[in-house]
């Protein structure tokens, strides 16, 4: 065979992959917006929104992933691990905020090691929503979302394995783990307020009763 045959064939099978590349990382990026839209609407207590803005995301998905059959060489590097890692983030935020429960990752046939990813993405999510009932003065579900970002810590540090076979996941939980440190301190500081305010409630109702 001729040299420039034998490139030539080469040079289709790549083309033909970019093409299925050209098409898969548009749905990737929608994807990952809706999510990002959809960890929005969860935190201004829009869940109704958030789950459709999640139904959509799983769609888009679920499209790419067919399409991904048209590439062997495009289905192995796995180009829509971070929009499963994103609907992770966003399907369980959703669901830990609204009823207090994990979304399994069969539910949405998200790969693991996106998923473990994803979880650990949810520990700043749900830091932000811990600071948001803070501020609302509702201390008790401040506290209880701390004790399930501790959960989820505890939980992937389990997953002792090198980075080849879970990628990111330890960087992921150093980070996770210094944000849980500084959320305790913030929960801890805001009691002691709260107690504090308390206090001084009561000590001035006992000087206005003496007198």
């Amino acid at each position: 065979m001729e040299f420039s045959a034998i490139l030539l064939g080469l040079r289709n099978e790549i083309e033909a992959d970019d093409k299925v590349r050209e098409k898969i990382l548009p749905s990737s990026r929608d994807a990952v917006r809706k999510c990002s839209e959809s960890i929005k609407k969860t935190h201004k207590g829009m869940y109704a929104e958030a789950r459709a803005l999640i139904t959509e995301a799983h769609q888009i998905i679920v499209d790419a992933e067919h399409g991904m059959n048209d590439s062997d060489f495009i289905s192995k590097s796995r180009p829509l691990d971070v929009a499963y890692q994103e609907l992770t983030e966003a399907v369980n935020l959703q669901s830990l905020i609204e009823r207090g429960e994990f979304t399994a990752p069969r539910e949405y046939g998200i790969p693991s090691r996106p998923y473990l990813t994803g979880l650990a993405d949810v520990i700043g999510e749900l830091r932000r929503a811990m600071l948001d009932f803070l501020r609302q003065d509702d201390v008790d579900r401040a506290e209880n979302l701390l004790n399930i970002m501790d959960e989820i810590l505890e939980g992937l540090q389990t997953f002792d394995y090198p980075n080849a076979l879970v990628p990111d996941l330890r960087r992921k939980c150093d980070v996770a783990r210094s944000l849980i440190e500084r959320t305790r301190g913030d929960l801890t500081r805001a009691v002691g307020q709260k107690r504090l305010v308390k206090e001084l409630s009561s000590f001035e109702k006992r000087l206005k009763s003496s007198r």
